[in-house]
């Protein structure tokens, strides 16, 4: 998973719990992670590092080892130290990895893990552990994952799951311990980067097929704009289109939520489906509209990317991505009457030519109704739909060229 950052939140406090009529309990289980798409997904990445060549400040090169390349994990423990090698000069994968658990400045062979490798269509992964270490005071449990030989993941063993009874309608509803530490249902907090957060990981099943899961293994980079994986917040929305304020047991064993019940404001946007991942009052939110419109707090917003779903004739659902920078757009929401979003469909394509001497260069673009550039469409199987063909014909129509247009 490539590192991103779309935005910068802002996270504020969270108000003390007390009983409520409007108080869910919800029971909580731990499952372990079964596949390498579970494990990145799921926690959002986890902890991720990039693989240099570079030795680390004090370190001495580990004789014998091939091709080695060295990791610095961020963990609050301490920053994680190791460096992954080839087992042979012919092999294809690094498949060998040594972290120094205890800080003593070198790589010993009690500190040796070794990976199995894993494909995934161009993709290629080498998973270690699952493993259990003590840092100083602390106890890591996970996995660390190489991914495509660049860049590592630390990730926890699985996640916890519990269904929540809401109106009379079971959802399923999760959380991943994200940063590593033990300690579940840490939220964002203000300054850090979104996709690059150390809070932990909320889980919920939007549409109710039992999984967390994107429908594509492929679909990694774009998990958070189905709504279902990201980041905890201070206000989390639900299937039932309300909002809750989550808590966690000390021993993780059950949650609660606490529903939301400050005033709310209706907005409006040109599509049936959406999400908008949003900084408001309350901080970071992510939040779903349904029947183009949805229900927010009332007060000032800015939106980061908003993602438009719209069905085709068999109901399946394509997504199209549009992401605000460099500056957010702002919307304020009131009681007394409707925000209307400016931004979404219909959508337009823009060709625009380029003449240098006898050479032409054509590109085109997709605009939303605002002007916003499209940044993707993905299809049902979260693909990217076929390149558009430019074709091009003289004045008595016969075809000269065709030529297609590529993504970048």
């Amino acid at each position: 998973m490539r590192a991103w950052s779309l935005f910068v939140v802002f996270a504020f406090a969270i108000p003390g719990f007390g009983q409520s009529p409007q108080r869910v309990e919800v029971p909580l289980t731990f499952k372990e992670f079964q596949t390498v798409n579970e494990m990145i997904v799921l926690s959002l990445g986890g902890i991720v590092s990039l693989l240099s060549e570079r030795l680390p400040r004090g370190y001495s090169p580990l004789p014998g080892t091939v091709k080695p390349q060295f990791l610095e994990l961020p963990h609050e423990a301490g920053t994680l130290v190791g460096l992954i090698a080839l087992s042979s000069p012919k092999a294809k994968a690094y498949d060998r990895i040594w972290v120094d658990w205890n800080r003593d400045k070198k790589f010993t062979g009690d500190e040796k893990l070794m990976g199995t490798v894993s494909a995934r269509g161009k993709e290629k992964f080498v998973v270690f552990g699952p493993f259990e270490r003590s840092v100083g005071d602390a106890k890591i449990e996970g996995y660390l994952i190489v991914h495509d030989d660049d860049h590592i993941h630390l990730v926890p063993k699985g996640y916890y799951e519990g269904e929540a009874k809401l109106n009379g309608q079971t959802v399923k509803v999760g959380l991943v311990d994200g940063n590593i530490n033990g300690v579940l249902g840490e939220r964002m907090v203000a300054g850090q980067r979104y996709f690059e957060s150390e809070s932990d990981v909320f889980l919920v099943d939007l549409n109710g097929d039992g999984t967390f899961l994107p429908p594509a293994e492929e679909a990694m980079e774009i998990a958070v704009y189905s709504g279902e994986v990201y980041y905890l917040t201070n206000l989390v929305q639900l299937p039932d289109r309300n909002f809750y304020r989550v808590k966690v047991a000390e021993d993780c064993s059950r949650l609660w939520l606490e529903r939301d019940l400050s005033p709310k404001g209706k907005v409006k946007a040109a599509c049936k489906e959406f999400f908008l991942g949003l900084i408001g009052q309350e901080g970071a939110m992510l939040v779903r509209g349904q029947q183009n419109e949805l229900l927010l707090p009332i007060g000032s917003y800015q939106a980061y990317w908003l993602a438009f779903v719209e069905r085709d004739e068999k109901g399946r659902p394509w997504l199209a991505l549009l992401t605000f920078a460099p500056q957010p757009h702002k919307f304020r929401v009131v009681g007394d009457k409707t925000t209307e979003l400016p931004f979404g469909p219909p959508f337009k394509l823009v060709m625009d030519v380029e003449r240098s001497g006898r050479r032409f260069e054509f590109s085109l673009s997709l605009e939303d109704k605002a002007g916003n550039s499209v940044d993707a469409v993905f299809t049902p199987d979260l693909k990217r739909p076929p390149e558009p063909v430019l074709v091009i014909s003289d004045a008595k129509g016969k075809t000269v060229k065709t030529e297609k247009f590529h993504y970048g």
